[in-house]
């Protein structure tokens, strides 16, 4: 475990994680109107999460650099019926081995996404940039792509392997 916020309402600048064990920033505890932000950081080797967001209300990233990661951020599947929002911008992520971001379709959670660019080293462009979950006792997997409100974002955000 990385850097705990468990009031929320933290402002994380300038901050690298090397070698992630399992998370490098957990959000805990606030409010629905609590706001982390997350500014020109990075991380490299997190086989799990990077952000992973427990608490209530917003994590603003701007300016991330994530390099082997299983999810830059993910809102979490197992901490109850809490809708939480991300907005992602300005990201260069290498070999994501998961996807960028996972959040809850069930919880109402709510992504934005805008200047992501996301390299394969393998030349792959089946990348995973907003997938979506149901949230439970064993989160799984039901999608991923641009939905609603769940993952917003279009082909022009997103720049893969260009």
């Amino acid at each position: 475990e990385g850097v705990h916020c468990d009031d929320h309402d933290c402002t994380i600048e300038n901050v690298w994680w090397d070698d992630v064990c399992e998370d490098a920033l957990s959000i805990k505890g606030g409010t629905a109107s609590s706001v982390t932000t997350v500014t020109n950081c990075g991380a490299r080797y997190a086989s799990d999460k990077v952000v992973q967001h427990n608490g209530y209300g917003t994590v603003k990233i701007d300016g991330f650099f994530a390099q082997e990661f299983g999810k830059l951020y993910r809102s979490c599947g197992t901490c109850g019926d809490i809708p939480r929002t991300v907005t992602v911008d300005n990201v260069y992520a290498i070999d994501p081995l998961v996807s960028v971001i996972t959040v809850n379709k069930n919880y109402g959670d709510q992504a934005k996404l805008s200047n992501i660019h996301v390299k394969t080293t393998n030349g792959n462009n089946d990348v995973k940039v907003c997938q979506w979950s149901q949230g439970g006792s064993s989160p799984s997997n039901l999608g991923d792509g641009p939905s609603g409100t769940l993952c917003q974002y279009s082909e022009s955000d997103v720049h893969i392997n260009e």
